[in-house]
């Protein structure tokens, strides 16, 4: 897809400054899938080429899109929740990892499984059995109810999930001597400031590991930067996804105009008023076709409603 830098406004603006001149609907170059994603699909497609007949089960929501869910169901991929289920065929672990626990039951049952974890994740996991090891108390960033988060946290005993500055309790942390602090991936590094900020206040010795990734931390770079220089920001992507969601947080501090969008249909019911420059971001588990598409419309919709 055609995605120049810039278009409809000058190069030179500053973070934050809007100098408008054309029409605009520009795309940012951090779009599509994640590594961690695409690295998913690529193994899953790879496996029903190589064995068409073998049935293959995805356990849990394998990434956080609806479009892919449906898209991977239609092609005979199933879904399941308990592992047990998949002892006729392959199991494929999801991108979000699992507890220890889990996946060692996964491997004792002898069923034939795929670990799909995000590198990335594994890393995470990893820097928390190392802190614990070390006689950190691990402390974890994130979303206690994300798959992610609760992956991590059954890599270690006793770990301590905070998603917020409120979320710190005081009556905990000041019997913690030393904590391990590690951040879910996709998590705002500013947020994660925050509630690091306040755990500091109650815990003596604290190591912190920024374990946000790269292309998260990219993602929010460019939202937080574009997002003011435009009339609107459409973000494309699933109401479920962490890292979607996110970007919508960033993008809605710098630009009020800033809208969700998850699939090319929903932009005719979009009102636009008179917005007409838009940058358009996108979650790290929503297709290229769908963002393309997705453009595309809009493109036509304001091609229409300027002339």
């Amino acid at each position: 897809m055609d995605r120049p830098a810039g278009q409809g406004f000058q190069e030179d603006a500053g973070e934050g400054k809007i100098i408008k001149s054309a029409t605009a609907v520009d795309v940012s170059p951090y779009v599509g899938f994640c590594g961690g994603v695409n690295r998913t699909i690529k193994i899953i497609e790879k496996l029903r080429v190589e064995r068409p007949k073998t049935k293959i089960y995805l356990l849990g929501k394998i990434v956080h899109n609806e479009i892919v869910l449906a898209r991977l169901k239609r092609r005979g991929f199933v879904t399941i929740e308990d592992h047990r289920l998949a002892r006729d065929g392959i199991l494929i672990v999801q991108s979000h990892g699992i507890p220890a626990a889990r996946l060692e039951e996964i491997r004792a049952s002898g069923i034939e499984f795929v670990d799909t974890t995000c590198p990335m994740v594994k890393d995470i996991q990893a820097k928390a059995r190392k802190l614990r090891k070390e006689g950190f108390r691990v402390v974890i960033i994130g979303d206690r109810k994300h798959e992610e988060v609760r992956g991590i946290a059954g890599q270690v005993p006793e770990a301590l999930i905070v998603g917020s500055p409120a979320e710190v309790d005081p009556a905990v942390f000041k019997s913690v001597a030393r904590a391990g602090i590690v951040v879910q991936s996709t998590f705002i590094r500013a947020a994660a400031d925050r509630i690091l900020q306040k755990i500091r206040r109650f815990v003596p010795d604290v190591r912190f590991e920024n374990t946000i990734c790269k292309p998260t931390s990219d993602r929010q770079k460019d939202a937080r930067i574009q997002s003011a220089r435009y009339d609107a920001v459409v973000v494309i992507g699933s109401p479920t996804s962490a890292n979607t969601r996110n970007l919508m947080s960033i993008a809605g501090v710098r630009n009020r105009r800033t809208i969700l969008v998850s699939r090319p249909e929903d932009v005719d019911k979009l009102k636009l008023g008179r917005s007409r420059a838009f940058y358009v971001l996108s979650g790290a588990s929503t297709p290229m076709d769908v963002i393309d598409r997705t453009v595309a419309r809009l493109r036509r919709r304001l091609a229409k409603e300027i002339r």
